[in-house]
């Protein structure tokens, strides 16, 4: 850059310099630090258990061992399957039921629909772990499930089955806000011309405005996949003691646990291999479907 003769600009050019060196600086110290605890995870994952507890800094492997991840993958198999089943049952619910709630939000008119729309928002703005007690007392005391009779005493309900991963968010309010909101900049007159050709609601909303809703739907699917692969707390609860049902996340969580070296210190080296394996589908998922996020928020109209 040419410094300028004059004074005034001297200092305007030297202060644009420092604030562009300052800024370079802080991106390499926050990448580093968001980083280093994967390449630490990565490279641990290679290593033994005696080269690992040698590390100061990073372990560096001194041998390819594979071992553990063969191990690792046999352990997780059921895991990997369970939690496939519950996401994409709960891709397939969010979609089916955003499309058609939104559509009904937005292109439906009746009388109080505001209020019923603001109503659901509240599922937004609670948080979910004031929910988490009466879902649980009301899986315990589902009727004649468990041992339980009608009136839902006696037995364990759906606790430690099943039907309790799949029992709750059949009715998302953040997939129906995101596809209303993709709706309201969608022309009215498709619906209109489509009526008039005897379209009924699901073909309006399949046929007609399905294809203008592929941005949001990719973000959609990749978000609810990104919760229902992290969910940790609810399988925690209520399907303890279920082994065959364990998720990804309760199951690497208690194969971490037996992972104890003789001495009774954590062997760290195949604890490490099970966060990779927790780790890669939903990272997979993430960069694959990168560029959706910002295309379905943007075309939801959730700018900034």
């Amino acid at each position: 850059m040419t410094l300028s003769p004059y004074p005034a600009q001297r200092g305007l050019a030297a202060r644009r310099v420092l604030g562009r060196a300052a800024m370079y600086v802080f991106i390499i110290v926050a990448s580093f630090v968001m980083i280093y605890p994967m390449l630490f995870m990565f490279l641990g994952a290679f290593t033994t258990g005696d080269r690992f507890m040698e590390a100061n800094f990073l372990p560096i492997p001194n041998t390819f061992n594979l071992d553990y991840f063969v191990r690792g993958l046999k352990a997780v198999q059921g895991a990997y399957l369970v939690t496939g089943l519950r996401a994409g049952f709960y891709m397939g619910i969010s979609v089916f039921t955003g499309m058609i709630g939104g559509y009904v939000f937005s292109k439906l008119r009746f009388p109080g629909r505001n209020k019923v729309f603001l109503i659901m928002l509240l599922g937004m703005v609670m948080p979910a772990i004031l929910m988490i007690m009466p879902q649980y007392l009301q899986m315990a005391w589902w009727p004649l499930a468990g041992g339980n009779n009608w009136l839902g005493q006696g037995g364990h309900g759906f606790i430690g089955e099943w039907p309790v991963l799949f029992a709750y968010g059949w009715v998302p309010p953040c997939a129906i806000f995101l596809y209303k909101q993709t709706y309201d900049m969608l022309p009215t007159e498709y619906q209109e011309a489509a009526i008039l050709d005897g379209a009924g609601p699901l073909t309006i909303i399949w046929r007609v405005y399905g294809p203008l809703l592929k941005p949001v739907t990719a973000a959609l699917i990749a978000i609810t996949f990104l919760a229902v692969w992290n969910d940790y707390l609810w399988p925690v609860l209520t399907i303890s003691g279920n082994e065959a049902w364990y998720p990804i996340t309760y199951r690497v969580q208690t194969f971490t646990l037996r992972f104890w070296s003789p001495a009774g210190g954590p062997d760290y080296p195949p604890v490490m291999v099970q966060y990779i394996m927790a780790m890669w589908p939903p990272a997979f998922v993430y960069f694959v479907f990168q560029r959706y996020f910002v295309q379905g928020l943007v075309a939801s109209g959730l700018k900034g």
